[in-house]
C-alpha cells in the first residue's frame, strides 16, 4: 500500500487507502488476542470481522526544495515549523493528522473550542509527565528451555490501546528499526468493514460530525507517547487554528 490521500467530499473527510500490498505505513491484517495476527490480502479481508487497517499515521514530514511529498502536508510559509531534534533543527510541515485537524476546523466538524479543550488536556499530560515513553521494555526468563543451554525468554513491550466499535488506537514503545533506542509508535486501526468501496482497489474511511471524535483521540494518544511527541502536538495545532 501506499500512503493515503486525504480528501473533501459532500462535507466530509474521506481518507483513502489504496489496497495493494502490505508495505510502508499501511498494512492490512487480521485482529486476534489483542494483536495483529497475521496480514490479509484484499480478498480476504472482503468477509473477516476481524480485519482491519494498521495505519501508522503521521503528523508532519520533511520540506524538501523539490517540492515532492509522499504523505499529505500543508504547505507554504505559514506552516512551517522548525523542530529541534538532538544536535540539528528540522524545517517541517504538518501532515497527515494535521491535515484532517484542518479540513475538519474548515468544515465545522471541530471547533475552535474543542481544539482548546484538547490543548488543556495536551498540557495536562506535560504537567504530569505522563508518557507511554516512561514505561521500560522488559525480558522475562520463562524457565524453558528451546535446546541445549538456549533458554527462551519473553520481551514484554509496553503498549495501550483505545478501543471503540469502529476502530481502535494501538500504541507501543519498540526498539527503533534503523538507529539506537526506543520510541513509540502510534497507529490508528479502522476495521475494514467500517469502510466504503471507492473503486476496485480503494476504500474510504469517511469522517464526519458524527465520528471526528476519532481524531481527537489520536492527538491525545500522540501527547501521551513521549515528550517530544507532546511538544510537536501542542506547535502543530496552534500553527493550524494561529
Amino acid at each position: 500500500m501506499i500512503n493515503p490521500t486525504i480528501t473533501v467530499e459532500n462535507n466530509k473527510i474521506n481518507i483513502n487507502f489504496l489496497i495493494k500490498n502490505n508495505a510502508s505505513k499501511i498494512r492490512l491484517k487480521e485482529r486476534k488476542n489483542e494483536m495483529g495476527e497475521r496480514f490479509l490480502t484484499l480478498n480476504e479481508a472482503l468477509d473477516n470481522e476481524n480485519a482491519y487497517i494498521e495505519w501508522q499515521i503521521g503528523y508532519d514530514t520533511k520540506v524538501n526544495s523539490k517540492n515532492d511529498y509522499k504523505i499529505e502536508c500543508l504547505k507554504g510559509d505559514k506552516y512551517i515549523y522548525y523542530k529541534q531534534k538532538k544536535d540539528k533543527t528540522e524545517k517541517k510541515y504538518p501532515a497527515e493528522l494535521m491535515v484532517i485537524i484542518k479540513y475538519a476546523l474548515d468544515l465545522e466538524l471541530l471547533t475552535k473550542e474543542d481544539i482548546k479543550d484538547i490543548l488543556d488536556k495536551v498540557d495536562y499530560i506535560y504537567d504530569k509527565q505522563i508518557y507511554l515513553d516512561n514505561h521500560s521494555i522488559i525480558g522475562t526468563d520463562t524457565g524453558i528451555f528451546l535446546y541445549d543451554d538456549f533458554k527462551i525468554f519473553n520481551r514484554i513491550l509496553p503498549m495501550a490501546i483505545l478501543k471503540e466499535k469502529d476502530y481502535f488506537i494501538e500504541m507501543e514503545r519498540k526498539q527503533m528499526q534503523y538507529a539506537a533506542g526506543y520510541q513509540v509508535m502510534v497507529y490508528v486501526c479502522p476495521y475494514f468493514k467500517s469502510l466504503k468501496k471507492k473503486s476496485d482497489n480503494t476504500y474510504s474511511w469517511i469522517i464526519n460530525k458524527g465520528n471526528i471524535d476519532i481524531f481527537k483521540k489520536v492527538l491525545l494518544s500522540f501527547s501521551l507517547a513521549s515528550k517530544q511527541h507532546n511538544r510537536d502536538i501542542k506547535e502543530l495545532v496552534r500553527i493550524i487554528i494561529s
